[in-house]
């Protein structure tokens, strides 16, 4: 997978820019993960250990002890470790897509609602059953569901060594599974698959019963897809002066980097690489 270099009018615009470089809200989201992990290296190096306990989440504290702020500070708590390097990645090559498909606005909604609605569940689950309790900091469960989300919207996409994104995410739905249950970490497991079933169902909706049938998926495919002859030749054209207009962007990358292309180019290239996902998807 190549990582995404974001430059999309059609998104909308961007937060701010940095040397010329857009920065949009999963940029943002970023930095203030960055911001947060770098007071927890100096909370960790100080020996202020009550900062993680007040802020991550436990559901006996926020029964017992009402400390409702940490249904919405935990994700901002992160240990010193090189997973944090992987969870920010996980967001920048994944977030960006999932940003574009979905509008800042419903984007950030469904961030929110990753962080939110889990927690919230979970409470219930413990005043059900006071045996099963959870304590939870970082943002990587949250960060893998937006990758679920990008597994919805192009299910076709290669990953890693050319296997599709859809497949990459069955595999990891299942070994964090399965982990969880050895482990009998079985309010992380509720907490992973609602996080799951948030991301699904913020891409197809109330049509997720849809697309478990083959059938049905392929008869609808079939009434929009339009016959050869009614492609007219203007169409065609188009397409060929768009893919010459990505050629001379490409050479002018290679021979004077990307800080090089204007603001119009790199929403050409933005374009290309969306619709090229999108081919991918209808595979």
């Amino acid at each position: 997978m190549n990582m995404p270099y974001w430059s999309n009018e059609q998104g909308g615009e961007p937060l701010f820019w940095v040397k010329n470089r857009p920065v949009y809200l999963t940029g943002l989201l970023i930095i203030i993960h960055c911001c947060t992990f770098i007071i927890g290296v100096l909370a960790a190096a100080f020996d202020f250990s009550p900062w993680f306990v007040e802020l991550s989440f436990n559901t006996r504290s926020v029964l017992l002890h009402t400390k409702v702020w940490q249904l919405l500070t935990y994700p901002w708590v992160h240990t010193p470790s090189l997973a944090f390097a992987l969870d920010m990645l996980v967001l920048y090559w994944f977030g960006h897509d999932v940003e574009h498909a979905l509008g800042r606005a419903k984007y950030l909604l469904l961030y929110f609602s990753l962080i939110f609605l889990p927690a919230v569940l979970s409470l219930s689950i413990t005043a059900i059953n006071p045996t099963l309790t959870g304590i939870m900091n970082g943002s990587d469960l949250i960060h893998f569901s937006l990758f679920i989300a990008f597994s919805c919207l192009f299910p076709s996409s290669e990953l890693f060594l050319g296997i599709q994104s859809k497949w990459v995410a069955i595999i990891f739905l299942a070994l964090f599974s399965l982990i969880d249950i050895a482990s009998k970490s079985w309010m992380h497991l509720f907490w992973f698959w609602c996080s799951v079933a948030i991301a699904a169902y913020s891409i197809y909706g109330r049509r997720v019963f849809h697309f478990l049938s083959p059938l049905k998926t392929k008869i609808v495919a079939r009434k929009i897809q339009k016959p050869k002859d009614q492609v007219s030749s203007p169409l065609y054209k188009k397409k060929t002066d768009e893919d010459e207009t990505i050629d001379a962007i490409l050479d002018k990358i290679a021979k004077k980097g990307m800080g090089s292309l204007t603001k119009s180019e790199r929403a050409a290239l933005e374009r290309a690489r969306i619709a090229l996902l999108k081919k991918d998807q209808k595979k």
